[in-house]
């Protein structure tokens, strides 16, 4: 299994594996569902903290 390398990928993941809806999310965010869906995407710093806030989860936590 490859290694996540970036925080990106790691919120993916996390979103994924707590069976989070990506509709939801972008709805209520704005961040393109799209983006939530791709293991490959770098979000930008704003959508990464705001992603962050939604999902009640430090941004540290992805380190």
């Amino acid at each position: 299994m490859k290694k996540k390398d970036n925080v990106s990928e790691k919120l993916v993941e996390y979103i994924k594996q707590n069976n989070i809806s990506i509709e939801q999310i972008s709805k209520d965010t704005g961040v393109s569902g799209f983006k939530l869906s791709k293991t490959d995407v770098v979000f930008t710093a704003s959508e990464f903290l705001e992603l962050c806030s939604y999902l009640n989860v430090s941004p540290e936590s992805f380190k």
